[in-house]
Formats: C-alpha cells, sequence, structure tokens
C-alpha cells in the first residue's frame, strides 16, 4: 500500500513538473514573419524569438507566470516590411493551472497592407530586446 501511493505522488508531482503554459503563434499570411515574444510591460526583456513562414505556426513554451507582449517583423518580397507591438497579455502557470493561448496574425494584403491587433512600431523598436 505505502509504494502504491509513492507511485501515486511521483506520478502526479511528474504531471504537475510536465504541465507549462504555451503560446501558439500562427501565421495566417503570405508573409514570413519574425516574433519576438518580451517579458515584462513596456520595453520588456526577450522571452523568446520564433521565426514562422508563411501560414506556419510555432509553439512558444513559458515556465512562470508573468505579464508579456509580442514585436513581430512580417515580410514579403517586393512590399514594406511591417513592424508591430501587440497588446500585453498575462500568463498563468502555478498551482493553479496554466494557460493555454492561441495568436493568428491575417495580414490582408492590399496597396496598403491591413494589419490588426496591435500598434505599428519602427524598425529600431523591434530591433530592441
Amino acid at each position: 500500500m505505502k509504494t502504491a501511493i509513492h507511485l501515486f505522488l511521483f506520478i502526479v508531482l511528474a504531471f504537475q513538473l510536465n504541465a507549462q503554459a504555451t503560446l501558439t503563434i500562427e501565421n495566417d499570411s503570405w508573409r514570413s514573419m519574425t516574433v519576438k515574444v518580451m517579458e515584462g510591460y513596456g520595453r520588456g526583456s526577450l522571452h523568446e524569438q520564433v521565426t514562422i513562414p508563411s501560414y506556419g505556426s510555432r509553439v512558444i513554451r513559458f515556465y512562470s507566470t508573468g505579464h508579456y507582449f509580442t514585436k513581430t517583423k512580417a515580410v514579403l518580397k517586393d512590399r514594406k516590411t511591417i513592424y508591430q507591438k501587440g497588446e500585453p497579455f498575462r500568463v498563468v502557470n502555478d498551482d493553479t493551472g496554466y494557460s493555454v493561448m492561441t495568436l493568428t496574425y491575417s495580414i490582408i494584403e492590399t496597396e496598403v497592407p491591413t494589419v490588426t491587433g496591435g500598434k505599428e512600431i519602427s524598425k529600431a523598436e523591434f530591433d530592441q530586446d
């Protein structure tokens, strides 16, 4: 009986250690995207950077609770590069649970590309970590 209880506690602990918050970033456009997930407010510090091909996706993992935002560079040959800063979001990863989120980028290619969900930033601001 004692061995069964220890086994049960080990399994529960192993599951909790493997449970983690995730953000799936989907690129629903023709553009290749570089996305920086920044930790903190305002300037922030780099949590992770990923490159996502046209109509691709990537998963970002978080190991602790915190506040984050994204900075995105969207590139398409012969088109103006788009730089954008996303709205802040909160990630939970603690004994109460963990966040599972999806962020989808869509860009409608017209004479002036239509982008929603954030504010335009400069290349210099995007380049800052």
